[in-house]
């Protein structure tokens, strides 16, 4: 079956969608498939604007199996439901608005199974849950085998966790600080109440990022040594129970290679997605 990993916050936008697509990247190979990043946020979706892809395809479709019993129907269904973006990325999409999310995060949330498989399922699937604020999505985290809280490193960021303290009790979670932090890991984890490897600090980095929603280009060498994937690296290893390095092969230079000029000049999510990931904001 395949391991699930929930991605979320508390409040804001610290850039759970930008880390689940890095992990996704970064994650160490083997176990037979490439992880897929499912977005399973009720207040609807960003990467089929993004990336101008039908979100018919993604979740919706994922929803509607689920409801008719789809892992019933072999392993493949989640499978079906994915497209690539970004090189390799596998991705299922949920519709932007939450009219349309919700009730797909709803069916998926009581019919975990269409998202873990069968005996035969192998690989990941990194949850993109956005904002942990309903229950479906906590439902789906309580499902999951690794939950990964993202904040940004301000003090009333951090309060937020600190407020949802059950979730540092009944789960174990990985609690990753996006951008810049003035705190040590071991400051985090003593006002938290938490060990500090639980504690991970990810700096943001505005060109990794554009890469990742295929809005730049970067040579192999350098997406290799790029802060962001290299502390993603690092986290996959952990979440996944791998020990890697990070390397210059493979997916990566898959990555380093697509940039802007491969996209098409109509592609609907590219003057939205362009301005905000050059102003170094955290999608």
């Amino acid at each position: 079956m395949r391991q699930i990993v929930a991605l979320g916050s508390f409040k804001g936008a610290p850039g759970v969608t930008t880390l689940a697509l890095a992990l996704s990247a970064a994650w160490p190979p083997g176990g037979g498939a490439r992880p897929i990043v499912v977005e399973a946020d009720a207040d609807g979706g960003d990467l089929a604007v993004r990336f101008g892809l039908p979100d018919a395809v993604g979740l919706l479709a994922l929803a509607a199996g689920a409801r008719q019993g789809g892992t019933e129907r072999g392993a493949g269904e989640l499978d079906g439901c994915a497209q690539n973006v970004a090189g390799s990325l596998r991705v299922v999409v949920a519709p932007t608005g939450g009219q349309q999310a919700e009730p797909c995060v709803v069916e998926v949330a009581a019919r975990p199974s269409a998202l873990r498989g069968d005996g035969d399922s192998k690989g990941a699937v990194l949850l993109d849950l956005g904002r942990l604020g309903g229950a479906p999505s906590e439902e789906l985290a309580r499902v999951a085998d690794r939950v990964v809280l993202v904040a940004r490193g301000e003090a009333d960021a951090l309060a937020h966790v600190a407020a949802r303290s059950e979730w540092l009790v009944e789960v174990r979670p990985e609690l990753v600080v996006m951008g810049e932090c003035r705190y040590s890991e071991a400051d985090i984890a003593q006002a938290l109440r938490m060990e500090r490897d639980q504690i991970h600090l990810l700096p943001w980095d505005a060109r990794a990022a554009a890469v990742l929603v295929g809005a730049a280009h970067i040579t192999p060498r350098r997406w290799g040594r790029a802060r962001l994937f290299r502390a993603a690296v690092a986290l996959a290893g952990q979440l996944a129970g791998a020990d890697i390095e990070p390397g210059r092969g493979g997916l990566c230079s898959e990555l380093a290679q697509f940039g802007s000029g491969a996209l098409p000049p109509q592609w609907p999510g590219r003057p939205a997605a362009l301005p905000s990931v050059q102003r170094g904001e955290m999608p």
